[in-house]
């Protein structure tokens, strides 16, 4: 199998995983890094589909294991010359974080950060768009549950993901209108499986209802199924076992 015929979408998901990871840690350039490499690799994909040859920059090489693939700056105009163009403000956002990309790559950064702060979720909005539109992946079908309150904070099309799970809660009744999933922290995408039994129609995980935390006496939802001897929220036992960690450090200091 050459390496045209191979999908690119375990790349891009990698690749955007860390965008949004490193985003979330403050680390602008590497999210923009990660974010453009993403970018590049889902357009890529959108060639490969019609055609493998099309990724390559001479599609008509003799060794295409060995030949070297079209360039970033030049997959909107592939694109356009095959009737699927990008939208002009995505081209020419494509551009400018990709030279934001080379400069952090051949020398140092010239870019306004606060600019690049507000763009580079524009650009992750357009991957999600991307990959829901042209490529049949919803967003939540290609990120880790872990990473979904990030995707909710930086991606705008992930109300798109949020509203169909909702339209799935709704059809299945007895939606829970107050709490939030403590798997992925969706709001109103959970129902009733039975009186202590929840289910997250947006990451499709299960969830509990603590009646009453024995730490802080709250009526919580909770990611576990709650022990009949005893029930702890997820932030008390969170806390727990900073406290644990806390200490265990401190003994090995000989604190």
């Amino acid at each position: 199998m050459s390496i045209q015929d191979e999908s690119l979408l375990p790349s891009v998901q990698e690749f955007l995983a860390e965008s949004l990871r490193n985003l979330r840690d403050d680390r602008l350039s590497l999210a923009i890094l990660h974010a453009v490499t993403a970018t590049e690799l889902i357009l890529k994909e959108r060639l490969r589909r019609l055609s493998p040859a099309l990724i390559l920059r001479d599609i008509d090489t003799k060794n295409p294991q060995r030949a070297q693939t079209v360039s970033l700056a030049a997959l909107p105009h592939r694109l356009s010359n095959l009737g699927q163009p990008l939208a002009s403000e995505d081209a020419q956002l494509v551009c400018d974080i990709a030279e934001w990309r080379h400069q952090i790559v051949h020398y140092l950064p010239a870019y306004d950060s606060a600019l690049a702060a507000r763009q580079l979720p524009k650009l992750l909005d357009f991957l999600a768009t991307q990959l829901r539109t042209e490529l049949g992946t919803p967003l939540e079908a290609f990120l880790e549950k872990k990473l979904y309150r990030d995707a909710s904070r930086y991606i705008g099309d992930w109300h798109n993901a949020v509203m169909d799970a909702r339209e799935r809660a709704a059809a299945a009744g007895d939606v829970v209108v107050r709490g939030v999933c403590p798997h992925c922290g969706g709001v109103e995408v959970m129902s009733h499986v039975d009186q202590s039994t929840l289910l997250c129609h947006l990451c499709h995980s299960n969830a509990y209802v603590c009646d009453s935390c024995i730490g802080c006496g709250r009526k919580m939802i909770v990611s576990y199924e709650p022990d009949p001897w005893g029930e702890y929220c997820d932030s008390c036992l969170e806390a727990a076992g900073d406290q644990y960690a806390e200490m265990e450090s401190d003994l090995r200091r000989g604190k």
